[in-house]
């Protein structure tokens, strides 16, 4: 359906309101159906300004997953394999609604050429705004969560 989710994102930050460079369309699922924690959205954010600064060239952070429902995770485990099985997929996946928006798979790139930028040359800069990163996948994508911060935010 055109025109569904194409909203850009703000979010508060640091006491003010931010415009930020994504769009709610970029963190739908194949259904369309979108759930994402504003600490994610920060997150991608900082990390695509340092990653500007650092190659002095605008930056692309580029979304391949985001939130999952059960039914998702149970074909992709079928797909690409449980983790307790030698697969790529976590049968307690960080990416279920259930926790609430706080995973997002994701690749980044310079915004003229188009250029993959490799997710080992980012890892460092990545890990500075999430609670975890795994950025050894074969196809290059970075797997990145908040689930400290969350853990955090439910305790106040």
């Amino acid at each position: 359906m055109k025109g569904r989710n194409d909203v850009r994102l703000a979010v508060e930050w640091d006491g003010r309101w931010v415009l930020t460079h994504f769009n709610l369309k970029e963190f739908e699922n194949e259904n369309g159906w979108v759930m994402i924690h504003r600490s994610v959205i920060i997150s991608l954010t900082k990390i695509r300004e340092e990653l500007g600064k650092l190659f002095g060239e605008e930056v692309e952070i580029v979304i391949t997953d985001s939130t999952r429902t059960h039914q998702q995770l149970e074909h992709l485990g079928e797909k690409l394999g449980w983790i307790d099985e030698g697969g790529v997929v976590a049968r307690n996946s960080k990416h279920l609604e259930v926790f609430g928006g706080i995973a997002v798979d994701f690749y980044a790139r310079f915004k003229q050429s188009k250029k993959r930028i490799a997710s080992s040359s980012i890892e460092m800069i990545c890990k500075k705004y999430f609670d975890f990163v795994k950025a050894d996948y074969a196809d290059g994508h970075i797997h990145a969560d908040n689930r400290k911060q969350i853990s955090t935010e439910r305790k106040k």
